[in-house]
């Protein structure tokens, strides 16, 4: 699998500073996306998933996503009202933490070196794979698609945490960062569960990533 680890994702607005810079989210915004959901670099849809079930996790509200916007687009960069900031920062944030700069943050280095957000009621939704595999065949997704999938299940991480190494400042080079996250929480039905995900680039590796460890549970 090939992953664009959103190199290109953290349009921050900050004061540039030089040096090893660390910076919180929030108040800092944060990147101006709703969910971890992209594309790879050969264009596929890129979910983090088990053999059985897709795991959607969501950084804001879903409530506050735009009905027409294509979660597969990643970045929402339009305006929230005529001259307003992009559309997911007027959304809620889930989750808070911060990420870490090697040189400082935009307009200085594109992207971080790593982030770093955990949070205690992030919206984690689930589905089948087949299902998500068929409703992505267009290149288009949106959160109306995902909310009427059949196997669509709803639930609330209480322990969240997500770790994103980007490959533009490591020796794997671009392409080649890595993402490792963890929840547990409840469904809306009471069912407990729990994820497990790593995946991670390899030098030279021309930008592919291997899913090390997945794993998804209900209980």
């Amino acid at each position: 699998m090939q992953s664009t680890k959103l190199t290109y994702l953290f349009v921050l607005f900050t004061t540039p500073v030089w040096a090893d810079v660390r910076t919180a989210i929030p108040p800092d915004p944060g990147p101006p996306l709703y969910t971890y959901l992209q594309r790879n670099l050969d264009g596929s849809a890129f979910y983090a998933h088990d053999t059985e079930w897709a795991a959607i996790w969501f950084y804001r509200d879903p409530a506050c996503i735009p009905p027409d916007f294509n979660l597969l687009d990643a970045v929402d960069l339009t305006p929230a009202f005529p001259g307003g900031p992009p559309r997911p920062f007027v959304c809620p944030l889930t989750v808070n933490g911060f990420a870490i700069w090697k040189n400082g943050p935009p307009p200085i280095d594109s992207v971080p070196t790593v982030s770093n957000v955990h949070g205690s009621a992030v919206p984690v939704w689930f589905v089948k794979v087949a299902e998500l595999q068929a409703a992505v065949a267009d290149d288009k997704l949106t959160i109306g698609e995902i909310g009427t999938l059949p196997s669509v299940r709803k639930g609330i991480a209480r322990e969240f945490a997500d770790e994103t190494h980007y490959g533009t400042y490591r020796p794997q080079g671009f392409g080649n960062g890595s993402i490792e996250q963890t929840a547990s929480g409840t469904l809306q039905d009471g069912t407990s569960f729990q994820i497990e995900y790593r995946e991670m680039g390899v030098k030279d590796g021309n930008g592919l990533v291997f899913v090390r460890h997945a794993r998804i549970a209900f209980k």
